[in-house]
């Protein structure tokens, strides 16, 4: 009886133990256990794989398939508030590990060496989010929870203290949070339809090779071992302990357990009644080995993770998300900006974000409000409804200003009658940064007929404004944001395949916190300010005029002011 308890302590510990390393054959178990649909999808999934196989024998990757990615960093203390150079880390282990350029390929047995795969599959931080927006490939996220479980996977949602994943579609979506449970990480697998939930998440202490990490595993290798399953990879032994299980990858050699630490090779030859000598492949990255021992994905195991992309995460296959520059260090400058594009040319210190490198912003030399040049963008031939073109001010240093104003001319015409059912328009949207383009908040919105600036409101046809009477003005004050040291503006076309937008004459002007504060020390009092027609100005110095101040001793001064 003795025996038979210290038996049952010992299956407890080894079951208790292998659940710390990975968590995603249990979290598998969980889904198909509240949805069995995912059971038969998953077993869809794998005839669909094991077909593709099948039908691409000397299938030969000719293109180096690169995943985007971002990470979320979800803390509730500022060391689990990992840093950009700790994310940066693992981004690199990964590259190096799928493609085996990894320092620790002389550890591999030789036996092995032939089969030891470059998968030729990379990984970036993405540099464009779901919005168009430039991007790092990193989110933070504070929160009150102090660790998150895998049974809730309530990091993957903001209303539940985590973050929301990015469209699971386009991204590679990676959760690092404090995880309980002892478990280092967890992944979901393909099946089919991909629902919000998918991605992968890694404890704070298990991630990249610097800062918070923890030996054994602090070799990024955690990240590996998830990105596998959630590349359709399963583990060595199959789907159980003690199984000698099937991984469906026929060069992985047979192997009835996980391994631990860092065995000596060969390890545990002969297992599962095979005729192995070279035993267990306890080397590779979906073993449960010490990272430091991990150096391996085998042939057959590439195969099925590009079988994998292939059949379940075909968007992988054509992005353009890391296509983009990563957003620079701010160098702001102070206001006024004035742009009226006379030059013909783009401002050096302007930028334009295209993520799909089709039609966007460009100078046009025949069109402009009071002038014959402004900037516009080609809707009326391009073809890629939903797409976003930002046209992005220089970030600017808005604490030493006061009455802060943004002003342009527009000019839009639809080409579709608005009365028609479905109806279309572009859009033209005006957002703003505090943080140097870090986060976005969109301030102005227009489309449709309230875009139109012209009569009538459709043409039918490829449109050109052909006098002012064609173009609007606007005013919009930036005043919420006089103590922003990095500000940015950014105007937004949102395609419709409808017709042509122009903008010119773009103007940021502000006044002088300093300017002011010498009218207020002067030992006469300001009474009122007035234009050159006597008209009072109460709310701002207007840009580019002429302008009285009056004073209590009768007394008048005349200032034209140019901010």
């Amino acid at each position: 009886m003795k025996r038979l308890f210290i038996l049952i302590i010992l299956l407890s510990t080894s079951t208790m133990f292998a659940q710390e390393r990975c968590g995603t054959t249990q979290y598998l178990q969980m889904l198909e256990n509240s949805n069995p649909e995912i059971a038969t999808k998953r077993a869809k999934l794998e005839k669909d794989i094991q077909k593709w196989i099948k039908e691409n024998p000397d299938y030969q990757q000719k293109t180096i398939i690169t995943i985007p990615v971002v990470v979320h960093i979800v803390y509730a203390s500022p060391q689990q508030n990992i840093t950009d150079v700790q994310v940066q880390s693992q981004i690199d282990v990964l590259n190096k590990d799928y493609r085996r350029t990894n320092i620790d390929v002389i550890m591999t047995p030789s036996v092995w060496q032939s089969i030891a795969a470059d998968c030729e599959i990379e990984f970036c931080l993405a540099t464009t989010d779901p919005s168009g927006n430039s991007t790092n490939g990193i989110t933070r996220t504070q929160t009150t929870t102090s660790s998150f479980s895998m049974q809730s996977n309530d990091v993957k949602s903001t209303a539940n203290g985590g973050k929301d994943a990015w469209p699971n579609n386009d991204y590679l979506n990676v959760w690092v949070c404090n995880l309980s449970g002892g478990l280092l990480g967890y992944a979901t697998t393909p099946f089919g339809s991909i629902g919000s939930n998918d991605g992968v998440v890694i404890g704070y202490s298990y991630f990249g090779t610097t800062g918070t990490v923890q030996s054994p595993f602090n070799k990024g290798r955690t990240a590996t071992h998830e990105v596998g399953h959630w590349l359709n990879l399963e583990h060595l032994w199959g789907s159980g302990w003690g199984s000698c299980g099937n991984d469906n990858v026929n060069d992985t050699p047979t192997q009835e357990e996980e391994n631990y630490g860092c065995p000596a090779f060969p390890h545990n030859a002969n297992s599962c009644s095979t005729s192995n000598s070279d035993g267990d492949m306890f080397m590779n990255y979906m073993d449960y080995s010490n990272d430091g021992c991990m150096n391996m994905f085998t042939e057959g195991q590439k195969t099925r993770m590009i079988a994998a992309i292939n059949q379940s995460r075909q968007n992988l296959l054509n992005h353009n998300l890391c296509g983009g520059s990563p957003p620079v260090p701010c160098a702001p400058i102070t206001p006024p900006i004035t742009e009226d594009f006379q030059s013909q040319i783009i401002p050096t210190n302007w930028s334009i974000n295209n993520s799909d490198n089709d039609a966007t912003w460009e100078i046009s030399t025949n069109q402009g409000f009071n002038s014959t040049s402004s900037i516009y963008i080609n809707n009326a031939d391009y073809a890629a409804n939903g797409e976003v073109d930002d046209l992005i001010l220089p970030a600017m240093d808005l604490t030493s200003l006061n009455n802060i104003n943004l002003t342009f001319d527009y000019a839009y015409s639809l080409w579709t009658d608005p009365s028609a059912n479905p109806n279309y328009s572009d859009t033209l949207q005006i957002w703003v940064s505090d943080d140097c383009g870090s986060s976005w908040q969109k301030i102005w919105e227009k489309s449709g007929v309230n875009l139109v600036t012209t009569t009538p409101i459709f043409t039918a046809a490829s449109w050109y404004p052909s006098n002012n009477n064609d173009w609007d003005s606007e005013t919009i004050s930036l005043n919420n944001y006089t103590q922003e040291d990095d500000f940015m503006l950014k105007f937004r076309n949102v395609n419709d395949y409808e017709n042509n937008l122009f903008l010119d004459n773009i103007n940021i002007s502000a006044i002088s916190t300093s300017f002011i504060e010498e009218l207020n020390i002067t030992k006469r009092t300001l009474i009122k300010i007035v234009d050159v027609l006597g008209k009072e100005v109460k709310n701002s110095l207007q840009f580019n005029k002429t302008l009285f101040y009056i004073f209590d001793d009768g007394s008048v001064e005349k200032k034209i002011r140019i901010p």
